[in-house]
C-alpha cells in the first residue's frame, strides 16, 4: 500500500487545459483576413476557442461537418461528419440538416431546412457560430 500526502488533492488536474480550436486550421488561415475588415457579403462567425473566426461564403454551396473532405471542417465529435449545407438560393442563404445525429438549430429551434437572416445563432451539436451579412 502506497502511502498519500494528505495535502495533495487526488481528483486536482495535473497540468492546465486550454479550449482546443475546434475549425481545421485551413479553414482558420484562409478567414485570418476577412477579421479585419470584412469585405460586404455573407459570412459565418465561428466561435473558435476564443477566436471569433469569419468564414466567407463565396460558393453556391458550403458543406460543414468533421470529415475532411467538407469545406468547413469542424474537429468536434457533437458534428457528424456530414453535419450540414449552407446553400445560397433565392437571394438568400439556406442552411440544410444533412441527416446530422445531432441535427441542426437556429436560434434554438431544431431544423431541416432554414432561410438564414443576419444574426441568426446556428448551432452544429455543440459548435456554434453566427450568419452575419454586411452590406456596403
Amino acid at each position: 500500500m502506497v502511502a498519500q500526502d494528505p495535502g495533495v488533492r487526488q481528483d486536482a488536474p495535473t497540468e492546465e487545459t486550454v479550449a482546443l480550436p475546434r475549425l481545421a486550421s485551413r479553414d482558420r488561415r484562409r478567414a485570418a483576413a476577412e477579421i479585419r475588415r470584412p469585405a460586404p457579403g455573407r459570412y459565418l462567425a465561428v466561435d473558435d476557442a476564443g477566436d471569433v473566426v469569419l468564414v466567407a461564403l463565396r460558393e453556391a454551396a458550403l458543406r460543414l461537418g468533421r470529415d475532411p473532405a467538407a469545406d468547413m471542417v469542424f474537429d468536434d465529435p457533437s458534428v457528424s461528419r456530414r453535419h450540414a449545407i449552407v446553400l445560397r438560393r433565392d437571394g438568400g442563404t439556406v442552411i440544410l440538416d444533412d441527416r446530422s445525429l445531432n441535427g441542426v438549430r437556429v436560434n434554438g429551434k431544431r431544423v431541416m431546412a432554414q432561410t438564414l437572416r443576419d444574426g441568426d445563432l446556428i448551432a452544429l451539436g455543440a459548435v456554434t457560430m453566427r450568419y452575419m451579412e454586411v452590406t456596403p
